[in-house]
């Protein structure tokens, strides 16, 4: 059996990007934009974690059940094109169960609530000057350690 991960912060957004990779044709930037304004494809997905909470509090101490939330901002050159990709994001993850060598996990759950509509980013321009929109989506996992026997 494999020993439970003890970074489920960086464990749960990684699982996710391999889900949108495996789900998705766009570039995906785990979180930042590390390559130049001109190598940039649209629409693209920028993916932020968050450090993990913990699930319950326990009496007896901390037994490593924990949820994270995940930030994917859909970025492309249209409103519909971030539409679009926000759709094929969330096919690709909500209601899914990730696995992570180590931990039991839930399915991902996309955030109730209503999202923005794609805004417009004024502090930056497609390399032929063109608007750039986005919009993020969040989403929460749930995993806990799997126990050695």
């Amino acid at each position: 059996m494999t020993a439970p991960s003890i970074e489920p912060s960086v464990d749960h957004p990684a699982a996710l990007v391999a889900m949108l990779r495996a789900g998705t044709d766009f570039d995906i930037h785990e979180g930042d934009v590390n390559v130049p304004d001109e190598q940039l494809t649209y629409p693209h997905y920028v993916v932020w974690g968050t450090p993990a909470q913990p699930l319950v509090e326990r009496i007896r101490g901390d037994g490593g059940e924990v949820w994270t939330r995940t930030q994917i901002t859909c970025v492309a050159l249209t409103a519909n094109d971030v539409l679009g990709a926000a759709d094929r994001a969330r096919r690709a993850l909500h209601r899914k169960r990730p696995v992570i060598p180590g931990r039991r996990c839930g399915d991902i759950e996309q955030e109730p609530g209503i999202a923005p509509p794609p805004l417009v980013d004024p502090n930056v321009k497609s390399p032929d000057g063109r608007r750039i929109y986005f919009t993020p989506l969040f989403f929460t996992l749930h995993s806990s350690p799997t126990r050695t026997t």
